[in-house]
């Protein structure tokens, strides 16, 4: 007699997060490529090896299929709001040298923007631009941008009367992703060569003169 293998709910919940990886991970090489009007919901379920009905069911909009993979992302494999679980978070956490933690913080938030100018070239306008999504992508920046700050700050490392949101402020109209690409793509820079000048620029607008 043939026993039917009993699915747990551990199980089920193992497939669903693995068919809502496999429908964001076709959906982010549809959107990079064609762009937002000519990605359908049924282009991502051929491309994820599903049913448009699942699609649907996961995401219920085109548009909160695209701001899912565009918080996804932020980490490249996971939602942007489990960034302090990385291990490059940890070491932050752990650092000591204002230096070097500004030169981790500019490595990792430059990888970040390596993901997202692409797809954010490719989508153009599509990108959600309501006030709730803009107040939530500013959130997420803001609370990696000012746990660099809090860390600074900690370690006493800010310039003397720099404010925590003053040091914000600063971040925030220094690193863009707009500056990015802008640089990395119509002016040829490289990545580097980023990293090594916005690194000198923030240590020069933050960190207090060393002794």
């Amino acid at each position: 007699m043939n026993v039917k293998p009993v699915t747990t709910r551990a199980g089920r919940r193992e497939q669903a997060a693995q068919t809502r990886s496999r429908i964001l991970d076709a959906a982010h090489r549809l959107f990079l490529t064609g762009g937002y009007e000519a990605t359908t919901m049924q282009l991502v379920a051929d491309a994820a090896g599903v049913a448009v009905q699942t699609v649907y069911f996961t995401f219920g909009t085109k548009a909160r299929l695209l701001a899912e993979v565009e918080s996804r992302l932020i980490l490249g494999d996971a939602p942007a709001q489990q960034w302090r679980e990385r291990p490059w978070a940890a070491q932050m956490g752990k650092e000591t040298d204002p230096r070097k933690l500004l030169e981790l913080f500019v490595a990792v938030d430059a990888d970040i923007k390596g993901r997202i100018s692409p797809f954010a070239a490719a989508v153009g306008t599509a990108l959600p631009s309501d006030p709730q999504s803009v107040a939530e992508r500013d959130r997420g920046r803001d609370e990696f941008f000012g746990f660099v700050v809090d860390r600074l700050a900690s370690l006493g490392a800010l310039r003397d009367g720099l404010t925590r949101a003053r040091a914000l402020d600063i971040i925030r109209v220094l690193n863009t992703v707009e500056a990015y690409a802008d640089l990395t793509t119509r002016r040829s820079w490289t990545a580097a060569e980023w990293k090594e000048w916005l690194t000198e620029l923030l240590s020069a607008q933050l960190l207090a003169p060393m002794p």
